[in-house]
């Protein structure tokens, strides 16, 4: 009845899970996304799976995608592009370039190597825009909280920033840069 079924089993993990392959399909985020000052809810979700899996034999390669997507409960926020990566996380990132609406971050955990590809969107009223470049984290394999991961975009005096990682110095320390945003 009534419109299409959301999934709603959500990444409630209180610890670092016993491996990335472990992080739930479905994550949620909570938000004004649209500005009417309601909070509003979506549910990043597992949207199909592409290409083949290693089969252990020849070389075993693989070129397998995932492919995720954030759809929201209510009706007037259009579903995000579709994401590809193991798995996505979501972080509201609050009112980034003074529209009004929180945005939010797509960290996108990579199908090869131990990385996340960060991107920032913004909702327009009709369609998800990213209004962010695209930039990494290394992981090194490692799980980041969802509390580390929401202080990697700061937003300080009218300006943005990100935290990425130095990866030529051995202490990878994390170096503030300037994040370059759309602004309407």
């Amino acid at each position: 009845m009534g419109g299409p079924r959301i999934d709603t089993e959500m990444m409630i993990l209180g610890a670092p899970p016993a491996g990335l392959e472990l992080i739930p399909d479905t994550v949620d985020i909570t938000g004004d996304f649209n500005g009417d000052a309601i909070i509003d809810t979506g549910y990043g979700v597992f949207y199909a799976k592409k290409g083949r899996e290693s089969s252990g034999e020849e070389d075993g390669r693989s070129d397998m995608e995932y492919q995720y997507i954030v759809r929201f409960r209510q009706a007037d926020i259009t579903a995000m592009p579709v994401v590809t990566g193991r798995h996505i996380r979501l972080i509201n990132e609050g009112d980034l370039n003074n529209d009004g609406k929180d945005e939010i971050s797509i960290f996108e955990q990579s199908m090869q190597a131990c990385t996340y590809t960060v991107s920032t969107w913004s909702f327009d009223g009709v369609k998800w825009n990213r209004i962010s470049n695209s930039w990494t984290i290394p992981t090194a394999c490692e799980y980041i909280s969802d509390e580390e991961l929401q202080k990697r975009i700061v937003l300080e005096d009218g300006t943005v920033y990100y935290y990425e990682t130095d990866i030529t110095d051995s202490d990878f320390p994390l170096v503030r840069k300037e994040l370059h945003i759309a602004r309407r």
